[in-house]
């Protein structure tokens, strides 16, 4: 008699325990089903990584150029040309208003 009512009392909470579980446990199932989307091509725009954001930048653009052209290796110095380079090129842009 007494496990009954024992039996009776934890019946909800097992009826709760499992309906919980399934959720959880479904929607982990669900998300691990998703495939992730494909990876654009390297060199493709946007693929340079966060923060990088010169693909539109007529300025950015031309200086680049003229590093490539100076055959400037990647390092210390490259960066200090873009820097400076692109620095003088919007300073000498007509403003826009």
């Amino acid at each position: 008699m007494i496990r009954q009512q024992r039996f009776a009392a934890l019946l909800p909470a097992l009826a709760l325990a499992f309906s919980i579980g399934g959720t959880f446990g479904g929607s982990s199932i669900a998300s691990a089903d998703d495939t992730p989307p494909p990876s654009p091509p390297p060199g493709a725009p946007g693929t340079e990584g966060p923060g990088r954001h010169h693909d539109h930048d007529p300025a950015w653009e031309a200086c680049k150029k003229q590093a490539d052209d100076q055959k400037l290796e990647r390092g210390d110095a490259r960066r200090d040309f873009m820097k400076n380079c692109v620095k003088s090129a919007h300073a000498a842009a007509p403003a826009t208003t």
